[in-house]
């Protein structure tokens, strides 16, 4: 398989690198008045910075592979040649309407059940048929954020609206936060 030239082989990163600085210079007109503690302007910087690194790294990657085989990564088999691409339409259009819905119901319902249902459903719309392993993992997963950004972070996160307020209150409170 002849080698794509370089320019071609690192287009991708070297777009999402210059979205990254881009990205990093808004970040930086974030004001949060922390008083010098942790605050939620660190967040994005973190996530900025490693996504320059991972983009840095596979640039570099590219750049020194011999041939397009070398720089095929996880997606090549044992045999030496390169694991034929499945295409899955409507797995996308499913992720992308979950997201979408995601985005809409987090004010309405909250962000521990939003992110609980959407982990749930986007798991099972992603093939993986286990309903007790999709149920603990999508419970673990939205305990694990809301501790990460509520009590590691200090980021509020919506509670919702009514009945699905009082169940993120709750939950707040047996974790300590409020």
């Amino acid at each position: 398989m002849a080698t794509p030239p370089a320019p071609r082989r690192i287009l991708p990163h070297a777009v999402m690198l210059a979205a990254t600085v881009l990205l990093w210079i808004a970040a930086r007109r974030i004001e949060t008045g922390s008083g010098g503690r942790v605050g939620p302007d660190l967040w994005p910087k973190a996530i900025l910075g490693f996504m320059a690194l991972l983009c840095i790294y596979e640039i570099g990657r590219r750049l020194l592979a011999r041939d397009s085989e070398a720089a095929t990564g996880l997606v090549k088999m044992e045999s030496g040649t390169v694991a034929p691409r499945a295409t899955h339409p409507r797995m996308l259009a499913a992720g992308i309407v979950l997201i979408g819905g995601y985005v809409a119901a987090v004010p309405w319902i909250g962000f521990f059940i939003a992110t609980t249902l959407f982990l749930a459903a986007f798991t099972w719309a992603g093939g993986f048929r286990r309903p007790v392993a999709v149920a603990v993992v999508s419970l673990a997963g939205s305990l694990a954020l809301v501790v990460t950004f509520m009590r590691i972070a200090y980021i509020s996160l919506p509670l919702g609206e009514g009945p699905f307020r009082a169940v993120s209150l709750a939950l707040l409170r047996a974790i300590g936060v409020s």
